[in-house]
């Protein structure tokens, strides 16, 4: 069921995001919605935020985990797999002096605790929203609940650091720590970087979120529940893809398909029931695993009609 509303959506917003329950096909539709785009001549990059998962494998070619790369045999494609392990060595790289200063009053495990890795993960991902090089770009996000995480995690951070400083003034002074006006500055930059994403998250002008799932129970109920969470920070979703229905064409009295169909189309129902205010789009389940620059194009056709 090709949307022409999700067309016009990812036409007209700069920042996409593809976010969902793991397993139910993101990156898919993330790098099916890449290529579809760089196809219409938009010059588009994809950057990939979920560590379990490598663009690679999709595309076929290396992409790196720390640079952005030219995707091959694609006009107007490239790509990042950001990688939460070297996210952090740049992470620590860039905050190196100020970590001298919180080792002192902190400790010195203070940047090196696994919520720090995600925390320099979504730093880098932070970086690609002020993205001028590129006409769109594409955000294949990890499964939902890392992604909440990863969202809610960073904003009060600096903030949370920088009054700690300013509430120990004597404390640290005693412990031998310079106060240091410049770094509560660059401290309170780094917040304003976090509360800069969180707007463009949320701004309906330049951004779109849309949430990946499979016509079974328990995506359906995670998605509802994403969608209520993302609302929360202020993040409303605009579509729903509904991913692996089983085309009606190849039942032909099988009844293991035809009862597959008939549980997938109770709970197509009630994913229209649940989403009724969003943009809605069906991608079939396709006869082979879906990687390589063909097969992807298979799956933009579904989504967004022939490339023009």
């Amino acid at each position: 069921m090709c949307s022409k509303n999700m067309k016009e959506l990812v036409e007209n917003k700069k920042f996409l995001f593809f976010g969902g329950k793991g397993g139910v096909g993101k990156t898919t539709m993330a790098a099916a919605t890449a290529t579809w785009l760089s196809d219409q001549g938009y010059k588009t990059l994809i950057v990939a935020t979920d560590p379990t998962i490598s663009l690679s494998a999709i595309y076929e070619q290396e992409i790196s985990e720390t640079e952005v790369v030219p995707i091959e045999s694609s006009q107007n494609l490239f790509g990042l797999n950001i990688n939460p392990k070297k996210a952090m060595g740049v992470f620590q790289s860039r905050m190196e002096e100020m970590m001298q200063g919180f080792s002192t009053l902190f400790g010195s495990d203070l940047l090196s605790t696994p919520c720090t890795e995600e925390i320099a993960a979504f730093d880098q991902f932070v970086s690609y929203m002020g993205d001028t090089e590129h006409d769109k770009v594409v955000f294949d996000t990890a499964p939902t609940g890392h992604t909440l995480r990863e969202l809610s995690m960073p904003f009060d951070w600096s903030g949370y650091i920088a009054k700690q400083i300013e509430a120990r003034t004597e404390m640290s002074e005693a412990l031998g720590f310079i106060y240091d006006e410049n770094m509560i500055a660059d401290l309170r930059k780094e917040k304003e970087r976090y509360d800069a994403a969180v707007r463009a998250l949320s701004d309906r002008e330049t951004s779109a979120f849309n949430l990946v799932l499979l016509p079974e129970k328990l995506p359906v109920d995670e998605t509802a529940r994403a969608a209520e969470d993302l609302g929360e920070f202020g993040i409303n979703v605009r579509s729903i893809i509904v991913n692996e229905v089983i085309p009606r064409e190849v039942l032909q009295g099988n009844w293991f398909l035809e009862r597959r169909r008939a549980t997938q189309d109770k709970y197509l129902q009630e994913i229209e029931s649940k989403f009724d205010n969003l943009i809605r789009s069906e991608v079939p389940l396709f006869e082979t695993d879906i990687y390589g620059l063909q097969n992807l194009r298979k799956v933009g056709k579904a989504l967004f009609g022939e490339s023009s």
